[in-house]
C-alpha cells in the first residue's frame, strides 16, 4: 500500500508583534484596596496624593502594578492642573504645583524597584484631557467652555502644563508633520542636546533656572513615554500634536487615547473613527506624529469592532503614503455592568447592564491582543486595562502574554520592555444620563 505524503505547503509562523503591558486602574485601586475617597472637594483626584502621602497608598498601588508584571506605569499627573491646585485647602502655587506634577514620575519611577520589569520598566507621564480638570469633569462628554473650544485654546492650555515637564525652552517655528515619528519631529533654532537645552546649557534658558531647570532635565530623563488620555473632542487630538511639535530636543515618544463612549463607535463630539485616525496620524504644519494610537476607557465588549476599524483606516493610509503603521494602544475598562454614580459616587450596576460575557477580561483582552499579532499590521501592542482594572487582572494578562512568549521558537519573546511600543494611561469615565461608566485616577 503506497504512502502519498502530502505537499500542502505549512502556514506561515505568526508574525512577531511586540507587546508591551500597561497598569491597570489606579484610582479606583486607591478607592478599593485602600479607602481612598475623591469627590469634588478633591479636584485633583488621584494627584491629591501627590500632596498628602505619596509614600503611602500611592506607592504602594504603584509597585502593585509592577509586581503584576507591567512594563509601563502611568503617573498620578492625569487630572492635574495649575488651576486645580489652587483650588485646593492650601492654595498651591504654579511654581509648588509644577514640582508636584514632577514627584509623580519619580514616585512611578521607584515602583519597579524588585519588579519583574526591574531598570526595564517604563513611566507614561499621563496627560488626561482637558475636560478632566473640569468641575465637573466632562472628558467623557466633551462639553467644554468657549474658551478652549478652539484647537488654539486647547493648545494652550495642554502647553502650559507640559512646559512643568519639559526642559528648556519651546521650539521655534514649525515643521511639517509625518517627517519623522515619535515626540517632537526636526526644526527648531540652534544645536540642542538630548535633553532639550540648547548648546547643552543645563540651565536652559527660557522655564526657569538653576535647580527648578536641572530638576526639569533630571526627571525628563525618567519619562519613556507621554500618555494623551481619554481624549473627547477631534479638536483636542489636533492641539496635542501640535504641543508636541513644540517640544525642542529631547522629545519623546507619545501616544493618543481616545474615548467612545455609548453604543457607536464615535467620540463623544461625533467623529467618526475614520477622522479619529486621519486626525491622529495625517500629516500637518507644526503637528508631531505619535508613535502610538487607540482607546482608553472604553467598555471592552467594544474595543474589537473598534481596533478593527482603527486597522482599515491605518491601512488605506498607508496605501496612500500618508502614513506608516504605528503603535497601538488599548486600555478599556475593568467593569462587568458597573457604572460610577456622579451623585452617590459609588459604582452600581447599570439597570441596562444584563447578562454580561461570562469570559474573564484578562481571557477577552487576551484573544483581541492575539488576534490583532496575528494580522501583523502594527509595529507593537500596548495593552492593559483602566477604571476597575486590578494588579490581579494585569497579573493574568500577564501570564497569558507570557505564555505566548515560551510557545514561540527559540529567540522569540513578547515580553520586551524595551522594544517600541506605546505607553499606557489612566482615568476613565463615561457620562450617561448621570452614571459614569469606566474611571481611572477619576474616582
Amino acid at each position: 500500500m503506497s504512502t502519498i505524503k502530502s505537499t500542502k505547503t505549512p502556514p506561515p509562523p505568526a508574525p512577531h508583534v511586540p507587546i508591551l503591558l500597561l497598569d491597570g486602574g489606579l484610582g479606583t485601586s486607591l478607592v478599593d484596596e485602600h479607602g481612598c475617597v475623591f469627590n469634588d472637594s478633591t479636584p485633583l483626584w488621584s494627584s491629591h496624593l501627590l500632596i498628602s502621602d505619596p509614600t503611602a497608598a500611592l506607592r504602594a498601588t504603584h509597585a502593585a502594578f509592577a509586581r503584576a508584571g507591567s512594563d509601563v506605569l502611568l503617573s498620578a499627573t492625569y487630572q492635574a492642573s495649575f488651576a486645580g491646585f489652587a483650588r485646593t485647602r492650601a492654595g498651591i502655587d504654579a511654581v509648588a504645583a509644577a514640582q508636584l506634577m514632577r514627584s509623580a514620575v519619580d514616585v512611578a519611577r521607584d515602583a519597579f524597584l524588585g519588579s519583574p520589569a526591574g531598570g526595564g520598566g517604563k513611566v507614561a507621564l499621563s496627560l488626561g484631557a482637558y475636560g478632566a480638570t473640569m468641575v465637573p469633569s466632562q472628558e467623557y462628554s466633551g462639553r467644554y467652555d468657549e474658551e478652549r473650544m478652539s484647537v488654539a485654546g486647547l493648545e494652550s492650555w495642554h502647553w502650559e502644563r507640559m512646559r512643568a515637564f519639559v526642559p528648556g525652552r519651546e521650539r521655534v517655528g514649525s515643521f511639517e508633520g509625518g517627517g519623522g515619528g515619535g515626540g517632537g519631529g526636526g526644526g527648531g533654532e540652534g544645536p540642542e542636546d538630548e535633553d532639550g537645552d540648547e548648546d547643552g546649557d543645563e540651565d536652559g534658558d527660557g522655564d526657569g533656572d538653576g535647580d527648578e531647570e536641572e530638576e526639569k532635565v533630571r526627571v525628563w530623563k525618567e519619562v519613556g513615554f507621554v500618555a494623551f488620555e481619554t481624549l473627547p473632542l477631534r479638536l483636542e487630538i489636533e492641539a496635542v500634536r501640535r504641543v508636541m511639535g513644540r517640544v525642542r530636543g529631547g522629545a519623546r515618544d507619545f501616544w493618543i487615547a481616545c474615548v467612545f463612549p455609548g453604543e457607536g463607535n464615535r467620540l463623544p463630539d461625533g467623529t467618526c473613527v475614520r477622522d479619529v485616525v486621519r486626525s491622529m496620524l495625517g500629516k500637518g504644519e507644526g503637528m508631531a506624529v505619535p508613535m502610538g494610537v487607540g482607546l482608553n476607557c472604553t467598555k471592552v465588549g467594544k474595543v474589537e469592532s473598534l481596533v478593527l476599524e482603527f486597522e482599515s483606516e491605518v491601512r488605506e493610509m498607508v496605501a496612500e503614503g500618508e502614513a506608516e503603521w504605528p503603535s497601538l494602544v488599548v486600555y478599556p475598562d475593568g467593569t462587568n455592568g458597573e457604572v460610577y454614580d456622579t451623585t452617590t459616587k459609588e459604582w452600581v450596576k447599570a439597570a441596562a447592564a444584563g447578562s454580561q460575557s461570562m469570559m474573564s477580561w484578562d481571557e477577552t483582552m487576551w484573544g483581541i491582543v492575539k488576534r490583532a499579532t496575528e494580522r501583523g499590521l502594527w509595529k507593537s501592542i500596548l495593552v492593559g486595562g483602566c477604571c476597575k482594572t486590578t494588579p490581579e487582572d494585569i497579573g493574568k494578562l500577564r501570564m497569558r502574554i507570557d505564555q505566548s512568549s515560551s510557545d514561540r521558537p527559540a529567540g522569540e519573546s513578547h515580553h520586551e520592555p524595551k522594544s517600541p511600543a506605546v505607553p499606557h494611561a489612566s482615568a476613565c469615565a463615561q457620562e450617561t444620563d448621570g452614571l459614569v461608566d469606566g474611571c481611572r485616577n477619576v474616582v
